[in-house]
């Protein structure tokens, strides 16, 4: 028997058989989704007075192993980091296991955010000349990087730091996105001794890590990874508005802003220019409900750029939950959880730091991003 290409297709598109190959993971992930943290014991957490009693909470729910293997080693803020780090890494162990082997590619793409964010913690950590245990609690061992190599890279001089970086091949594609100076310049950048600088200073891991995540989501394909691209692309929008509102509130120049803004996004032109102009955040709101129709405004209408940032969190917060709700039989089901996931884990050391510091219900609960 023989089948023609087209036939051939619409075999393997049937439900059928994305049934065979969605119905464990998705049923796992959905199962998963009932031991994420409901918005009212959130309320619990903001209302109660210390960091002892918000661990306490949470030894009624699945971070209590994590909370336990901490607890010995930090205290404070540092060990709600600790134990959700602990939580997360073990949640993305067991969704990668279900995840059909074709997608783990674009599961890993999703994951790479970590990675860099890890680098960039590491990298500040140095300039801070801070050690490894002393950073450890807000590193995240989710992607390709290890334990160990987090700490070759932290305790790594400025001559070796390159080298460190340059033995993962994430390290190495980020080092290769560093332009090199030009000619005529004493010192070229790229893959030198002063990339990872530049890196950081320039805001390149930023800009990285949401072009690697594009590339290697639009190479994968499929009406599912279409849904996740958007939704990135919808975050770039988000961190762009903030850049060219913060870097406008401390008088960079114009030029100097739109050298800022990280590529990937879908603002165009004419809406940059708007914003590069708008005199208030107020302006700067209307121009941005374009693109993120749902933003929520405060019933006085005032908006500073905290809020702001609330707001667009709050906005792809909610996508990220409908694209968990009205996918069914897809790579969307496992990616969805995962981004609510995160956001349970941001909210946490949120809630952690806002007591460290004293502030206030109103000031933590501003914060949260629950939907």
């Amino acid at each position: 028997m023989t089948f023609s290409i087209k036939s051939l297709l619409k075999r393997l598109t049937r439900p059928e058989t994305r049934a065979m190959k969605y119905g464990y993971s998705n049923a796992r992930v959905r199962g998963m989704k009932g031991t994420l943290l409901k918005p009212g014991f959130f309320e619990e957490l903001v209302r109660v007075k210390s960091i002892e009693g918000m661990a306490e909470l949470l030894q009624r729910t699945g971070y209590r192993n994590d909370l336990a293997t901490t607890s010995a080693t930090y205290r404070g803020s540092m060990l709600i980091n600790a134990a959700a780090s602990l939580n997360f890494a073990s949640t993305v162990r067991k969704v990668v296991h279900v995840t059909p082997e074709s997608d783990r590619r674009a599961l890993r793409a999703l994951l790479v955010m970590w990675d860099l964010m890890n680098i960039k913690t590491l990298l500040h950590a140095r300039r801070l000349k801070k050690g490894y245990d002393e950073v450890k609690p807000h590193l995240f061992e989710v992607g390709e990087l290890t334990g160990e190599d987090f700490k070759r890279i932290i305790k790594a001089d400025d001559a070796g730091l390159t080298k460190e970086l340059g033995r993962t091949e994430l390290g190495r594609r980020m080092l290769a996105a560093v332009p090199s100076q030009g000619k005529g310049r004493k010192e070229k950048v790229q893959g030198g001794p002063r990339a990872p600088l530049v890196l950081l200073q320039e805001g390149g891991i930023d800009s990285f890590v949401y072009a690697f995540r594009d590339q290697v989501l639009s190479e994968i394909g499929g009406n599912d990874v279409a849904g996740l691209r958007r939704l990135l692309r919808q975050e770039v929008n988000a961190r762009n508005i903030m850049v060219i509102e913060r870097l406008k509130k401390h008088s960079i120049p114009r030029e100097k802003i739109e050298a800022s803004l990280i590529g990937s996004g879908t603002l165009d032109r004419d809406k940059i220019n708007r914003l590069l102009d708008a005199r208030d955040v107020s302006t700067v709101v209307g121009i941005a409900k374009q693109e993120f129709p749902h933003l929520e405004l405060k019933s006085d209408g005032k908006v500073g750029l905290a809020e702001l940032e609330i707001m667009f969190e709050r906005s792809i917060a909610r996508q990220k939950l409908a694209m968990l709700q009205r996918q069914v039989l897809s790579l969307g089901v496992i990616m969805g959880f995962l981004l609510l996931k995160e956001e349970e884990v941001n909210n946490l050391r949120k809630i952690a730091k806002g007591k460290e510091f004293e502030m206030t219900e109103e000031e933590v609960r501003d914060m949260l991003v629950l939907v």
